[in-house]
Order: structure tokens, then C-alpha cells, then sequence
């Protein structure tokens, strides 16, 4: 088994998606099975009124036991009942649980070789080194990911992610450090009747063209919890030119109060991670249907500073439904569209609610706002005539949207709309040149124009106030948890 606090905390955050653990009778009945499970052997947990509490008694237990561990995912999946809901956890457990596949005395050299070295891609070698249903760990140093990376499972007849690390470290190490580390992996893969499989890697490696920087996202979700604005916080990570695979991070409890402040700090560690690599970073906050109207683009990147700098200033801050994410009944027609908007933009137009020109006006009462954006399966896009979150009237435009499947919802976040929010996006460009990327963009430069007026008057400027919804199907960061429709619980 891993040893130290790291396995503890990953195990914990990912035992936190299981409902039944979260809920105080939920516990009971968890217990319950657990006991029967484990038959004449004592509980190695008792409840904790605190589920955090319970939890972090829980994780231990199962990383000292492989008993306990194997009896708590017999009793999770009985209370779930469903393999795919259980992949995460069963990851994590294969990962923390995984032997080494080298002998020490071949590791304590490569530990050596490894002192000193600076590596700039550091981060993004990792992610190159893991399968695709791997998540890489978040690394300092070398040696610290070799570590990291020994605990992953090879994929059938492939090289261990760690010795993959080993040889894409290789290409951009200094020389002579170079050539000692593909000696290194050499004599392990000789070992392991890997050498061909290496061999490939280190052609493919050697002869790749250099890669050109490409967009980072980071995704923050606010899970409202029972009591009111209390959330669990959750951030995903994407650096991947060739495929949406997000890796998730810690989980923390905030209040509406702190969330700025944990959002500020998991901006830093981006920055920090991908300042050398990344073209740009997006921003996306995935809100329940309460939280939509947060100001989440005016919280501040920094606070130590004469002239703070906000989050919409510096980065394309979008919007994402937690709601929608977790309907399976709404992924149809939202899909449709997002394929439409993304293949073909000459057929797509954007509508208005309660907008003056007939021909791109739709009324906004709730069941003829449906049947009206039904109706049309060009439409892509849709302003508000009121803020989601804040008025009741707007809560149900937007979820007359998500019902539909229209991927890209704009909004005054003040309680009526300006007639500069219809001037500014009331038509969607359609040409295929892509002006729907340039949307996003429009809005990002409406908020830094907003500081660029004087402070008197700034706060009315639109750009202080105007929410984007920017929702793609195709890039889900909980793909891993189970879909819900409207009767069987939207939320975990």
C-alpha cells in the first residue's frame, strides 16, 4: 500500500462523490453493510457527525487493509449499483495499490541521475507518460513524479507510465544526462522484454516536431451543499492538444464568502503550471441553477496590489450548467446544436427573448419559449431578457435553454436588460469564417473596456455585468459520474 497523507487525500476526495457517505442515514445504512460484510471482523470505522471526519478515519482503514478496502467497494457498489459510477474509485485504488515495476536498487540510480535536473515541461510530460484514462499527478520535480508515476499500472503490453517519463525526460534533458537516462531505460525495459516497445516510443519522441502552445482550461465547480451558500468546490484541469480529458483536483468545502479566495489560488497554481506552455487559459465555472448569476468574472485574480486585476480582465470566464451536465433527457438536442454551431454556422442564428424585431424575437413565458426554440434547430444561441439565479422569470428562460439545448445563453446579470446587451450580441454572426470563437472574445473585451472608463460611471458599463454561457457537450469534466434526470436526482 502508498504510504504518507497524498493517498489519503486522493482516496478522500474520491469516496466524496458517494452520496451514501455523505448523507448521515446514508452513513448508517453503509455501516450496516459493512459489518455484514466484513463478518465477525470489528468495524474499522465508527460515524462521525462531520462527514469529512468520517471519511478521513475511512480512507486510512482501507489503505491498511486489504479487507477493509475490498468490503467497502463490495458495499459501495451494492449501494450504487452500477459499474461505471464506481470507475473512479476504482482507479484511484489501483493506483494507490499498485506494486512497483522496479527493483529499488535501479530506482536509487535513477534518483541520482535525476538531481538538479530542471525540466520546463515538467507538468506536461507527466500527462504524455499516463494512459488516457489515467490522470497525471501534479508534480514539482522529477523525482517526484517518477514516484508518482510508479504507483500507475501499465496498460497490456505496454511500458509502465514510469518508464515512459523516464524517456520523454530523456529528450530534454542536457546531453550527458541525456544519454544516462536512455541507458537507464535501456536496462529496465531489457529487463522487462520491453525493448521494442521502447524503441518506439524513443523514435516517436526523437523525431516529433516541435509542438506548438495550445489553450489550457480550468474548470471550477460549485456543488451547492444543504445549507445555504455552502458549496463543495471542485477544479478540473485540461492541457491536452489532442483530446478533453480533464484531471480532477482536491475538493474543499467553501462559503460564498471563501470561494473567491480558493478560486484566486487555483488561478496561481495555473498560472504557475502552465505560464511556459499554454496559448491561454479559460476559465469555466460549471454553477447550479441558484448560483448562475455569480459574479464569478469580477473576483479578483490578485488582492496584493495598488491596481487589482479581475478574473474576466485577464481570462475568457464562460459559464457552464451543472443542471444540464447531469440530465441525460437534455443531451440530445444539445448536442445537435453544439454540432451544427461547431460544423456548420451558416445555418445557425440566435434569438432573443422578448426582442423588438419579429423575425429573431421569441416570447419569454416558459412552455412557449420551448416549443418555440423546438421548433428551430438552428438556433444556437439565446439572450435573456432577465438574470437566471437572481429573478424567477430568468431562472426559467434559462432552463427553458437547457431543456432545449441551446449551448450559448447570454444575460444582463442586473435585474433588466440594457438595450446595449441587444446592440452588442442580440445577432449571432454565422459566417464559417469562425465569429462564434469571436463571441467569446467580444465579451472578454467588453469587460477590460469596462475599465477603461472612469470610476463614476464604470459600473453601469455592460461589461461589468454581462454573463456568458458557453456550454460544449463534447467536453464533460464529470463523465465519470452517473447521469439524472429530473425524477431520479439531479445532484450527488
Amino acid at each position: 500500500m502508498a504510504e504518507g497523507l497524498g493517498p489519503v487525500q486522493e482516496l478522500v476526495a474520491v469516496l466524496r462523490e458517494f452520496r451514501v457517505l455523505m448523507d448521515p442515514a446514508g452513513r448508517t445504512i453503509f455501516l450496516d453493510l459493512l459489518r455484514l460484510e466484513l463478518g465477525d471482523a470489528p468495524l474499522p470505522v465508527q460515524d462521525h457527525r462531520v462527514a469529512d471526519y468520517f471519511l478521513l478515519e475511512l480512507a486510512p482503514a482501507c489503505l491498511r487493509s486489504e479487507r477493509v478496502l475490498e468490503a467497502v467497494r463490495a458495499v459501495l457498489f451494492t449501494c450504487v449499483g452500477s459499474a461505471s459510477v464506481m470507475e473512479p474509485f476504482d482507479a484511484v485504488v489501483e493506483r494507490l495499490t499498485a506494486r512497483p515495476a522496479l527493483a529499488a536498487p535501479a530506482t536509487d540510480r535513477l534518483r541520482a541521475l535525476l538531481s538538479g535536473l530542471q525540466v520546463k515541461r515538467l507538468a506536461q510530460i507527466c500527462r504524455e507518460s499516463v494512459s488516457r484514462f489515467q490522470a497525471a499527478p501534479r508534480v514539482t520535480d522529477p523525482w517526484q513524479a517518477f514516484v508518482e508515476l510508479s504507483r500507475m499500472n501499465a496498460e497490456p503490453g505496454g511500458l509502465p507510465p514510469s518508464l515512459c517519463f523516464v524517456e520523454r525526460l530523456a529528450a530534454e534533458a542536457p546531453y550527458e544526462q541525456a544519454g544516462a537516462l536512455r541507458a537507464w531505460a535501456d536496462e529496465q525495459a531489457a529487463a522487462m522484454s520491453l525493448t521494442s516497445a521502447l524503441r518506439s516510443l524513443r523514435h516517436l519522441v526523437v523525431h516529433r516536431a516541435p509542438g506548438e502552445p495550445f489553450d489550457a482550461y480550468l474548470v471550477v465547480r460549485l456543488l451547492p451543499q444543504d445549507e445555504p451558500g455552502r458549496y463543495l468546490l471542485t477544479s478540473f484541469r485540461q492541457y491536452d492538444p489532442d483530446e478533453w480529458r480533464p484531471v480532477a483536483g482536491a475538493s474543499e468545502y467553501v462559503t460564498r464568502a471563501t470561494a473567491e479566495r480558493a478560486v484566486r489560488r487555483l488561478v496561481h497554481e495555473a498560472e504557475e503550471e502552465w505560464a511556459k506552455d499554454a496559448r491561454d487559459i479559460h476559465l469555466e465555472f460549471l454553477l447550479g441553477a441558484d448560483d448562475l448569476n455569480l459574479p464569478v468574472h469580477r473576483w479578483h485574480r490578485e488582492v496584493d496590489t495598488a491596481v487589482p486585476m479581475t478574473l474576466g480582465m485577464a481570462y475568457p470566464v464562460v459559464v457552464r450548467s451543472l443542471e444540464r451536465s447531469r440530465n441525460r433527457l437534455w443531451r440530445r438536442w444539445w448536442l445537435g446544436r453544439w454540432r451544427m454551431m461547431d460544423g456548420e454556422p451558416e445555418y445557425c442564428r440566435g434569438l432573443i427573448v422578448n426582442g423588438s424585431a419579429p423575425e429573431s424575437s421569441v416570447t419569454g413565458e416558459p412552455e412557449a419559449l420551448i416549443a418555440e426554440l423546438l421548433a428551430d434547430p438552428g438556433v444556437v444561441s439565446l439572450v435573456l431578457d432577465a438574470p437566471p439565479g437572481s429573478t424567477v422569470r430568468g431562472g426559467y428562460q434559462a432552463r427553458a435553454a437547457w431543456t432545449a439545448g441551446i449551448p450559448v445563453v447570454i444575460w444582463d446579470g442586473r435585474n433588466s436588460r440594457s438595450d446595449e446587451l441587444l446592440e452588442e450580441f442580440g445577432q449571432l454572426p454565422t459566417d464559417p469564417g469562425g465569429s462564434l470563437a469571436r463571441l467569446r472574445e467580444g465579451v472578454t473585451k467588453l469587460r477590460v473596456a469596462a475599465h477603461t472608463v472612469d470610476s463614476a460611471v464604470r459600473e453601469q458599463h455592460l461589461g461589468r455585468h454581462v454573463v456568458l454561457v458557453w456550454d460544449d457537450p463534447t467536453r464533460p469534466v464529470e463523465a465519470h459520474e452517473q447521469l439524472a434526470g429530473p425524477d431520479e436526482g439531479g445532484s450527488r
